[in-house]
């Protein structure tokens, strides 16, 4: 009696946190505090930033350079002087506008890395929050259970203390019924790990506790034609790889461009000083033509013809790898789509049959062994219907990635 007494001060404490439920998060909010906070995207918009910057006409090369300089002496005589000095390379082949141009395509790599990063993280985000969903789905199933074996618990002990039962039915019972205590504590326990990834994501306090209010939807309207075409025109790996393509081949033009004649502009203007009476401004150009270097600019260029090459079959490569992705993400999406409806319809019969065993149990037209194996048919078809809708909001995730459009 000790024992059941303990179970059941037990079970109060945890129904009792159950009832004090801490603050709903829905998926949206999740989203949105994930897009400000985490720390991935945070970086990805400062690396964003950087070579938005780097997008200027003189880091590719294209303005004068102007020097002022200075100079003081002493001894017998002080001296000092100043002058302006400018070097502007006006023609090198048009390798300046091929840099430029690869500086644009740089910047809008950078864009789409930001752009592949929150698709991701938001995928990420999804996948833990619908993971936490399901969790609390089986809490809820195990808490079922849960109140079912304490029932038992008390109708065995009543019935052993009017005689009609031996104490072996009272202690199967109170074994089955720590045994899903047991089960109902690792439930919880799973389900806090899984917040504490979810807070970590969207850089919160890592212990602060919430109750996911969304439930898990499957989209049934995906279809293979339009998430094929979708992924292969818009997917970020495939997006980028066509950037890197156009950067291969800017690189190549600049490197082709230094075998031109270069045409630099340059003038001076110096202060007048004891030593030079009167101000002086110079200026002039000087024209440099390659002409032999030791076949660098022959090895430079045919290089870069390789790099060229190698990015055109990485893209090749990398459309591959999504139609694949496609495929085998789609053949899981129908699968467990379809066996997310089909247990649906069998959880039903399992809830059905868990109401009719527990009349018939309380009549005592069925034995305790024969409850507790409908006990374990329910918990057992509740646990796949949820694992196959979250494995079909997974596969659907991943189809969505594939597009470049997850949310």
């Amino acid at each position: 009696m000790f024992k059941i007494k303990i179970c059941f001060i037990l079970f109060v404490l945890c129904s009792r946190a159950l009832s004090q439920q801490p603050a709903p998060l829905s998926l949206r909010e999740a989203i949105a505090e994930g897009l400000e906070n985490n720390y991935s995207i945070l970086l990805e918009r400062n690396n964003e930033a950087i070579s938005g910057n780097n997008v200027t006409y003189g880091n590719a090369g294209m303005l004068p350079n102007v020097d002022l300089n200075g100079r003081v002496s002493g001894g017998t005589n002080f001296n000092a002087s100043a002058s302006v000095a400018m070097d502007w390379t006006v023609f090198d082949g048009l390798a300046m506008f091929a840099n430029y141009d690869r500086l644009k395509e740089l910047e809008l790599i950078g864009q789409e890395n930001l752009r592949a990063t929150i698709q991701q993280t938001v995928a990420v985000i999804m996948n833990l929050y619908f993971d936490i969903v399901s969790k609390q789905q089986e809490l809820d199933a195990y808490k079922h259970i849960l109140r079912i074996s304490r029932l038992r618990v008390h109708s065995a002990n009543d019935r052993f203390m009017g005689g009609r039962v031996s104490k072996v039915d009272l202690l199967s019972a109170q074994v089955d019924y720590n045994a899903d205590t047991a089960s109902y504590i690792r439930q919880t326990e799973d389900l806090r790990q899984v917040k504490i990834q979810l807070n970590k994501l969207l850089a919160r306090e890592i212990t602060t506790d919430f109750f996911a209010s969304d439930s898990i939807v499957v989209d049934q309207t995906l279809s293979y034609g339009s998430i094929y075409d979708r992924a292969l025109a818009e997917n970020p790996d495939i997006v980028l790889s066509r950037m890197l393509v156009n950067v291969a081949a800017f690189n190549l033009k600049a490197i082709e461009g230094s075998q031109y004649p270069r045409l630099r502009l340059t003038s001076s203007y110096t202060l007048a000083n004891e030593t030079n009476r009167a101000s002086t401004f110079n200026y002039g150009a000087t024209m440099t033509v390659p002409l032999f270097n030791g076949m660098n600019i022959n090895r430079q260029i045919k290089n870069a013809k390789i790099e060229l090459e190698s990015a055109e079959i990485r893209r090749e490569q990398i459309r591959k790898e999504i139609e694949t992705q496609v495929a085998t993400a789609y053949s899981t999406y129908i699968v467990y789509r379809d066996l997310a409806t089909f247990e649906a319809t069998n959880l039903n019969l399992a809830e059905e049959n868990l109401d009719i065993s527990m009349d018939r149990y309380r009549l005592g037209a069925i034995s305790a062994v024969e409850l507790r194996d409908v006990q374990r048919s329910y918990i057992a078809a509740t646990n796949r219907l949820i694992v196959a809708k979250f494995n079909a909001k997974i596969a659907e995730t991943s189809l969505k990635l594939l597009t470049g459009n997850v949310w």
